[in-house]
């Protein structure tokens, strides 16, 4: 197994995590308010990797290129957290897996990187594996996905969400390679934390006390927060984008089987024939995706 296979899984556990806690806790909070906490629970974790480590020279395209991923990041938050607080869980988050799809050309375009025929294969499998976890749902049939997609408000977002992400993780590559992998994980995050706390004097319902009756799942949340951000940062500079990403997105298949077997979720059958198709996915994609 590749160690940027390792850092995609663990990105993986921190995704799943992160949204099964936001779901269960925060979502009688605003959209705001719900994307600050992700990020400024993430701090402490974030601060502590800080602490063993020194500021690497920064090329001159470092701070054009934050300058573009911020309000794009900032941008699919708020989307993201809306999508969680009107949408099933089950139904909205099949649609990020859509993201590697979308880098297919994003990490042409602002990478240069190519992908072969087996890479090309196994995003397209991981993609159709989160087609499959959707099918059944609510008895909606084969094409539940795409009619979800125009009667849903939940879906559309996160489609929305998985166009973004397609740009923000090619820059957010493109930024690691003009930094260092460990800094620019704990550095944006910390940045995109401090920009949605200079609008929060703003907000009408300003949160801090309830944020701080769920402290304890807060800090799992930034636990998990951290986990993500910091291993997507090392795994981009091990492979290309679209197979760090195509990995990360198997958050679905944890989520799914959890689901299933412990909280006795259904439709399962569909949920567990996405998950087989995902899992193929990531195997071409570690074995033979290569680059052309």
């Amino acid at each position: 197994m590749g160690t940027w296979l390792i850092f995609g899984l663990a990105a993986a556990l921190g995704d799943a995590g992160a949204d099964a806690v936001t779901k269960r806790h925060l979502t009688h909070f605003t959209p705001y308010v719900m994307g600050l906490a992700r990020f400024l629970f993430a701090a402490p974790f974030l601060l502590l990797v800080a602490l063993g480590l020194s500021r690497p020279g920064l090329n001159p395209g470092f701070w054009s290129t934050l300058a573009v991923m911020v309000p794009l990041e900032i941008t699919a938050t708020l989307m993201y957290m809306q999508a969680l607080r009107v949408c099933h869980l089950s139904l909205c988050i099949p649609f990020l897996a859509f993201t590697p799809v979308f880098m297919i050309f994003t990490g042409q375009v602002i990478l240069g990187e190519g992908l072969n025929r087996w890479g090309m294969l196994g995003v397209a499998a991981i993609a159709g594996g989160s087609y499959l976890l959707s099918l059944g749902f609510e008895g909606t049939g084969f094409w539940g996905p795409f009619k979800a997609l125009a009667r849903e408000r939940g879906p559309r977002l996160m489609l929305g969400v998985a166009a973004i992400y397609s740009c923000t993780a090619a820059l957010f590559k493109k930024a690691v390679l003009y930094s260092d992998p460990a800094f620019f994980g704990v550095f944006y995050p910390l940045v995109l934390g401090g920009v949605m706390l200079t609008g929060y004097p703003l907000m009408r319902q300003p949160a801090g006390l309830a944020l701080r009756s769920i402290w304890r799942w807060a800090l799992v949340l930034g636990f998990f927060v951290a986990l993500s951000i910091l291993s997507v940062a090392q795994g981009l500079t091990l492979a290309p984008a679209a197979y760090m990403i195509a990995v990360k997105r198997l958050s679905l298949l944890f989520s799914v089987i959890l689901g299933g077997m412990w909280l006795q979720e259904r439709p399962f059958l569909p949920r567990l024939l996405g998950t087989a198709l995902m899992t193929g996915g990531v195997i071409l994609i570690a074995l033979k995706g290569s680059l052309f």
